[in-house]
């Protein structure tokens, strides 16, 4: 049961000793043994009274069939049993305590509230609002005592395997993956599809991956892991029997998103042995790169680049940036690339470059990006604002205000060093040699240990690190702690950050040779670890809401050729192999905390994209006080602990008697979350869930806060047994397959002694 920050009071289940039910019109009354006449329901909340029967009167017949509390209560015409006592009917189904909200409205923290915009994530929502998923609007998120909230449970992590891709029926030799995963809704059905590139397996090819290998792009279904794409779709022709050849290059990694404001997603991704292409949601040709003439194809060759998509020039269409080349929105060229622009952005000339784009002309009143290298920042036409290349070497960037003084920083992991610049100059802070034994893969920056001050994280070689910067120490950089990897491929693989508790403390996601491993950001001890084997490149999981369901999953790639074929060596225990592919993991019992639909690019900051996958005409400055100030985290936003809280309501109704009584069961969501239509119903009879199942139906709609549904079930008169009957509602808790609540104790109600007036 999830840990409540605020406690809902409990529903008080209380059964009548004696309850008789008179039917609407009749006069007659019918008494239980020894008590007096009158008819009656209990509810899940009220004390159990004095009885009906106490005052010694018959009742009268109840014109509205409806009889409420375990005093009886006959409910007047347009009344409801709410809570044990009669109250007027809601017309909208939300009430907000005593009050009954409007059409359209919901409740939060006891008042009436009335949707926002539409979105999909939080980030679509102002700065005090959440997105309600059920809805799928802002809505004011809900402050004080009567927030109804959870926190997932304490580690260890429990991921389980969702799906898998491993082989295909369209090129079955090409299933090698060692590129980031890109997550992103393609078709807008609201199920985000996975974008990756395969390159050959076997013992054929470059055993490095090299660009001149051949490679495909393939979308798969989020939630399935299914291909979407017929296998004659451009994306997989190759040039023969006179077709064109869009095959791609297997160390790039491709960037998806809006790239031209109209509403439909695109694909970008480098080709075989140089150039760009651009695909269609639906694996048809967009556009070949071209040089600025608009004629000739640029083929300039971006080994093992990352492709990142932003607005430079703010006027809705994005650029694509690769290492410090530009094209624009249709792929034409728009810097000049005679000084070997491509490679900027790069720790090695073999591994290619991770350029970001980031604000930092130092200009509040501007808001034009520039591409931003490890000692250059360049405009879209391709003029240098500031170059410290004379000084520094390059290297792969990350930005953030690390000190909060408003100017950010820049942090570059560069030959086996990470740096930290001004990002407005470039000018040097400082630096440190980092331990392990390799290049440095680009950085993260997050808040490991919840001291509301950022740190940095990043793999090099033989060891995985996390770095307190603080700008009044002397030296500023020093190492927070080191943990043990294996990468002697590349040592330059990415990695990404989540706090899958929600406790403050990010963790670390990170992929070496041998294993995909989960560190704890305080102190690196290893969270979780599976046998995932890589040749390694930039390559990193990610943490995504993959299948659109609301709850976050682990997407982790693979590959086996130089494994099987090159002697790359893990040490695996003897039932352990290598393996390849995509690999997607959720919680055994879906607690880790709820996050974005979406990954859309290598260098990705929240602000970069928009749930929609829109790419902002002007981006919020990621590094600003409103804003996350961090780089590749993965998080949702407001409301990610924001919980449900099923009640149920027992009445009972006369109108069917003589032949039987309903039933009714008020399911209500009292929580600050919304949940899904299929909630379970039991009826029992007896006193508790102990008794016979009389009947298991479901709700039929979204309960969003405030509101609810009253499932009904028809007990024949003549199968009234003792009288008594017990109903729950959801009552399993997420671990069983039920709703996670804020209160997981208040989910059942009953009545006692019920009879129908015609049955003696």
């Amino acid at each position: 049961m999830p840990s409540p920050r605020f406690v809902h009071l409990a529903s008080i289940v209380s059964f009548a000793s004696f309850v008789v039910l008179a039917c609407g019109g009749s006069e007659e009354s019918v008494f239980g043994e020894g008590d007096a006449d009158g008819g009656a329901a209990s509810s899940s909340s009220g004390d159990p009274g004095p009885g009906f029967g106490d005052s010694g009167k018959r009742p009268e017949s109840c014109a509205s069939n409806v009889l409420c509390g375990a005093a009886a209560t006959c409910c007047k015409q347009g009344e409801e049993c709410v809570e044990g006592a009669c109250a007027a009917a809601c017309a909208s189904g939300v009430r907000c305590g005593e009050v009954c909200c409007g059409a359209g409205e919901v409740c939060l923290s006891a008042t009436c509230r009335a949707p926002g915009k539409a979105c999909q994530d939080s980030f679509d929502c102002e700065d005090a609002e959440f997105c309600e998923p059920t809805l799928g609007k802002c809505l004011p998120q809900p402050e004080g005592a009567s927030l109804c909230q959870y926190k997932p449970p304490v580690l260890p992590l429990a991921p389980k395997v969702e799906w898998s891709w491993t082989t295909s029926a369209i090129k079955p030799d090409f299933d090698q993956v060692i590129n980031t995963p890109i997550v992103i809704d393609l078709d807008g059905d609201k199920i985000p599809e996975v974008v990756i590139v395969t390159s050959k397996g076997g013992a054929g090819g470059d055993a490095d991956f090299g660009e001149a290998d051949p490679a495909f792009l393939r979308v798969l279904d989020g939630k399935t892991g299914l291909e979407k794409w017929a296998a004659n779709v451009d994306a997989y022709k190759e040039g023969l029997n006179g077709d064109p050849d869009y095959r791609v290059n297997p160390r790039g990694t491709p960037a998806a998103g809006d790239l031209d404001g109209n509403g439909s997603i695109e694909i970008v991704v480098p080709r075989r042995a140089g150039g760009v292409l651009a695909f269609r949601a639906d694996g048809s040709l967009l556009w070949e790169s071209k040089r600025a003439d608009g004629v000739t194809a640029y083929n300039g060759s971006f080994n093992s680049v990352t492709v990142a998509l932003a607005d430079l020039d703010n006027d809705g269409k994005a650029e694509v940036v690769l290492g410090g080349v530009v094209l624009d929105h249709t792929g034409k060229l728009v810097t000049d690339t005679s000084i070997g622009r491509e490679r900027w952005g790069g720790n090695d000339a073999t591994y290619g470059s991770v350029s970001i784009v980031a604000d930092v002309d130092g200009n509040p009143a501007t808001t034009a990006q520039y591409v931003v290298t490890g000692n250059r920042a360049i405009a879209r036409d391709g003029t240098l604002l500031w170059d410290r290349s004379a000084t520094l070497v390059d290297g792969y960037p990350a930005i953030a205000d690390l000190d909060k003084d408003g100017v950010p920083e820049l942090v570059v992991v560069a030959s086996g060093k990470l740096r930290v610049q001004n990002a407005v100059s470039g000018v040097l802070i400082e630096e440190i040699t980092m331990p392990g034994a390799g290049r440095g893969g680009p950085p993260t920056i997050a808040d490991f240990d919840n001291d509301k001050v950022n740190e940095i994280a990043s793999a090099n070689g033989t060891k995985y690190n996390v770095f307190e910067y603080d700008p009044l120490a002397t030296p500023k950089l020093s190492v927070k702690w080191s943990a043990d990897t294996q990468d002697g491929s590349s040592n330059v693989t990415g990695s990404s950050v989540f706090d899958f508790e929600g406790d403050g403390s990010a963790e670390v996601v990170y992929n070496d040779e041998c294993y995909s491993r989960v560190y704890r950001g305080t102190d690196g001890a290893v969270l979780y670890s599976v046998p995932n084997s890589s040749a390694t490149i930039h390559e990193m999981p990610v943490l995504v809401d993959v299948d659109g369901d609301n709850n976050t999953e682990y997407v982790v790639v693979a590959n086996d050729r130089n494994h099987l074929h090159a002697g790359l060596a893990c040490g695996y225990p003897a039932n352990v192999t290598p393996r390849h592919g995509v690999f997607v993991y959720g919680d055994t019992n879906d607690k880790w905390v709820r996050t974005r639909k979406l990954w859309n690019q290598h260098a990705y900051h929240i602000t970069n994209v928009a749930s929609d996958g829109k790419i902002p005409a002007i981006e919020p400055r990621s590094w600003a006080p409103t804003e996350n100030n961090d780089y590749r985290v993965s998080a949702q936003g407001k409301g990610v602990y924001n919980a449900p809280d099923l009640r149920v309501d027992l009445e009972v109704s006369t109108v069917a008697c003589p032949t039987a009584i309903e039933l009714r069961a008020r399911v209500k969501n009292a929580g600050a979350l919304g949940v899904a239509a299929g909630v379970k119903v039991r009826f029992y009879a007896g006193t508790d869930a102990s008794g016979a199942l009389l009947a298991e139906k479901a709700t039929t709609k979204a309960l969003l806060p405030g509101e609810s549904e009253v499932v009904v079930h028809a007990q024949p008169a003549d199968a009234l047994g003792a009288g008594a009957f017990f109903v729950t509602v959801d009552g399993a808790g997420a671990a069983a397959g039920g709703v996670d609540e804020c209160l997981e104790d208040n989910n059942s109600a009953g009545a006692g002694g019920i009879r129908c007036p015609s049955v003696k």
